[in-house]
């Protein structure tokens, strides 16, 4: 007892401030009087640290550093101060006893395949402090901890061998570790899938039949063999990299969500060839989010405890017991985190929520190459009230539905036209959500959302878009067209007098065919002598006779600019009839984003809006995309899709790496938000109380619609809310109740107020109708809204008026028959 009590005054600030004093004694640097405390204060931070045991010169030093360097700098010079803190740092280290640790050495019959220690940081930040890792051969442990404690780094760093232990140390020179995670390499290949993997170099060797029969015996059908990369959906994608890890005889597998874009029946497989003959003498490391999958498989399960690896034998059920805090890990409801959704905002023209904004009617789709349709005669649509869950077994053709909806893909030939609101904004995160920032990597999330937003455009859009231009209408911004113009009589002044200034519109126009020669000039017929121009590009829009028309700039034969006097505006139908409908988009869309974009890019308000989606400033303002975990890379994805306010919300498999407390947050928020929602998922716990839609597609070309008779609830409350508002007509004045709470009625003299109210109410329908003129068709939805108001206080104040009246000719009517009365008893 008493050698442990000399230890323990050893590192007491006492103790240490005398030692500090002897290091800086040996600098020949003396301590003035007033300057003691501080060495005092240095000594007491300097016991803390001994007590943490923070002596490594790794890890450990910057906090010496600024505990004590920063306070010694004042008296003595820069490299003086760093030798006296190493050396303090050193000798404080040496009264530390070292303790003896207990080694946790798994159960069981197979031998260890490892027995390590190591410490872990990421990014300047400490992940793992000192801690131990043992496993065996043939267990399969659940690695678990919340988002960002570092489980993916843990893996990726034993794949890599960058872990102090692990592969490259004399024990484990032969161990194989094969890292499975949830975007296999080249997953945009557009090789065949049995070729991608004779490119893996330790493959190759194996021959093309033996990895033919493995993927065989794994399920994949001969079509899915020969089947490039880029076409196979994501659970296809997952199943292909763990056949490359069995091919591999990987001693070490691990797998990062796994069941990931897996459907039920694929989990089912994962779990039995995990638990199976095919892994019986292959450790598995597991990170999860689904509570199921890891209940069946693991043996065993290391958390993340205090920055240590703790071991618990046993599934999770029994894990849990032992540890009920880590029941917060899997609960989707209980948890205080929230995101929030940025309200849409007004839709032109659309008055009712339920009104579809983008619809699908009779639509096929078929891949390149592909012998039969994905899709066939399929019809189906969404609101900004829709709330739909889409389901279906992998490579059903999901996802194929969705980027033929947000414009992606194109329908087949033929197919009609799907049809998309000019000024709906739509979010999209896709299955495969980190292509949206694989660019990017070096960035922090607040300096992509300016680089993607930057100029008033989503740039990742805009790519999406070009990238679709076909050849025929890359074609057509090279066409020559006859422009027939029309010359209107000039404009009269206030006197009435021509003003000699006469407007030219546009009439018609006619492609000019390869050879043909243009008309001669005729301006009695609108043929003018610029009459041959090419489109090159649109500039603007503008709403007119209930329709949009587009403005055009022109381009001259050779395609040199014509002066931006020549501009016109061209009919919507025009435009659509000759092939224009990209250019036409890219103008909505520039339209439409610049109504949603009301936030500027200043770091303080990107900052604001990640915050709503659980990304604090640590990651979002400081942090780079490369150190952020899965699930903070996907809250970065989906905040920055919700920049432009969106009507419409798209996520493709959002259950994907966020923990339990996000998807409560993201769960309460689709609830919560004002537009419309759809979701491709498999976690039925996730969706089922939120999408009482839904779109099932089972891989039969066909998409079977179910609940979509829920709308029609909504539409009734729409109505009923609308006709409640309509019969609560404007009053002066709020209902009053006196004490005993009785109804004060009260008689308002309309006149005054309601006269400023028409006037006001006037001249802002006048100011709008202004903005309309000049193509801000956007004040439609406004200037109909102004209109009803202002029908109805002009109605009321009639109704006002004839009352007033009727109320003044009853007063004479009474007055003349007293005047009569009385001139009858007069005359008596």
């Amino acid at each position: 007892m008493s050698s442990l009590n000399a230890v323990a005054t050893n590192i007491m600030p006492k103790a240490l401030e005398q030692l500090l004093s002897e290091k800086i004694a040996a600098q020949n640097v003396e301590v003035a009087e007033s300057f003691k405390p501080v060495l005092s204060y240095i000594a007491s931070l300097a016991s803390n640290s001994c007590v943490a045991e923070e002596f490594d010169p790794v890890f450990h030093l910057h906090i010496w550093e600024k505990t004590c360097q920063a306070y010694l700098e004042p008296i003595m010079n820069e490299a003086a101060a760093k030798n006296v803190t190493k050396g303090f740092m050193d000798d404080s280290e040496k009264r530390v006893p070292k303790r003896d640790v207990v080694l946790d050495i798994p159960e069981g019959e197979g031998e260890i395949l490892c027995n390590v220690e190591f410490k872990l940081a990421y990014g300047g930040k400490i992940l793992l402090n000192t801690t131990h890792f043992h496993v065996r051969r043939g267990r399969i442990y659940g690695l678990l901890g919340h988002n960002g404690c570092g489980k993916s780094t843990l893996m990726r760093a034993i794949s890599s061998g960058q872990l102090a232990g692990f592969p490259g140390a004399e024990e484990l020179m032969k161990l194989r570790a094969c890292f499975v995670d949830h975007d296999i390499d080249g997953s945009d290949a557009n090789t065949p899938t049995i070729d991608f993997c004779l490119q893996e170099p330790i493959l190759a060797p194996l021959g093309r039949e033996k990895i033919h029969d493995k993927l065989l015996e794994m399920e994949f059908t001969e079509e899915l063999i020969e089947k490039p990369i880029c076409n196979l959906s994501g659970g296809w994608k997952m199943k292909l990299a763990l056949a490359r890890a069995v091919l591999l005889n990987a001693d070490l597998l691990l797998l990062d969500e796994p069941t990931n874009h897996l459907d039920v029946q694929k989990q089912a497989w994962l779990c039995d060839f995990l638990t199976g003959p095919a892994c019986a003498h292959v450790t598995t490391l597991v990170v999860s989010h689904d509570s199921k999958f890891l209940n069946k498989v693991l043996t065993d399960v290391i958390h993340y405890e205090n920055m240590r690896l703790k071991r618990y034998t046993g599934n999770l059920d029994q894990f849990v017991e032992k540890c009920p805090m880590a029941k917060a890990y899997f609960s989707i409801h209980d948890t205080e985190m929230k995101f929030t959704f940025p309200v849409p905002g007004p839709l032109e023209g659309v008055k009712s929520k339920t009104k579809a904004i983008i619809q699908a009617k009779n639509i096929s789709f078929t891949y390149p190459g592909a012998k039969k349709p994905t899709l066939s005669d399929v019809s189906c649509q969404l609101s900004q009230a829709s709330r739909v869950a889409c389901i279906g077994p992998n490579g059903a053709g999901k996802s194929t539905l969705i980027k033929a909806l947000v414009g992606e893909t194109k329908p087949d030939a033929g197919s009609p036209e799907i049809y998309r609101h000019q000024n709906c904004r739509v979010a999209y995160v896709a299955q495969h959500a980190f292509h949206h920032i694989e660019q990017h990597l070096e960035m922090s999330p607040v300096e992509y959302i300016q680089w993607r937003f930057s100029g008033g455009l989503d740039k990742e859009q805009q790519a999406m878009e070009a990238a679709q231009m076909t050849d025929e209408e890359k074609a057509k911004l090279k066409q020559n067209f006859v422009v027939y113009l029309k010359e209107l009589a000039a404009e009269l002044d206030e006197a009435g007098n021509a003003t000699g200034e006469r407007q030219i519109i546009f009439e018609k126009m006619e492609p000019l065919k390869a050879g043909q020669k243009p008309p001669p000039t005729d301006i009695q017929n609108g043929i003018f002598p610029d009459c041959v121009r090419q489109i090159k590009q649109l500039v603007g829009r503008r709403s007119r006779h209930g329709d949009y028309e587009y403005e055009v700039k022109w381009a001259k034969q050779d395609g040199t600019s014509m002066e931006d006097n020549k501009n016109l505006y061209l009919p919507k139908v025009v435009l659509e009839s000759n092939g224009f409908f990209k250019l036409m988009k890219a103008i909505d869309d520039k339209i439409a984003a610049e109504a949603g974009n009301v936030k500027p890019l200043t770091t303080g308000c990107i900052q604001k809006h990640l915050d709503d989606f659980g990304l604090m400033e640590e990651f979002g303002t400081y942090g780079k995309m490369k150190n952020l975990s899965g699930g903070q890379k996907v809250k970065c994805v989906i905040g920055a899709s919700m920049w432009f306010c969106p009507h419409l919300v798209i996520l493709d498999e959002p259950t994907n790496y966020l923990d339990r407390d996000s998807l409560g947050a993201l769960s309460r928020a689709i609830k919560d938000f004002e537009g419309g929602v759809l979701m491709i998922s498999h976690n039925a716990e996730f969706f089922g109380d939120i999408a009482p839609e839904v779109w099932e597609v089972p891989g039969d070309q066909k998409v079977h619609i179910s609940g979509a008779e829920w709308m029609e609830a909504v539409r009734a409350k729409e109505l009923a809310e609308a006709k409640a508002k309509k019969k609560a007509a404007p009053t002066q004045e709020e209902d009053k109740f006196d004490a005993l709470g009785n109804k004060i009625e009260s008689v308002t003299a309309a006149a005054d107020v309601d006269r400023d109210m028409i006037k006001r109410m006037t001249k802002q329908l006048k100011s709008l109708k202004d903005r309309l003129k000049k193509g801000d068709g956007s004040v439609e939805d406004q200037i109909f809204e102004l209109e009803d108001k202002l029908d109805a206080a002009n109605a009321m104040m009639k109704k006002e008026k004839a009352a007033a009246k009727a109320e003044k000719d009853a007063q004479k009517a009474l007055e003349k028959k007293a005047k009569k009365s009385a001139d009858k008893k007069s005359k008596k």
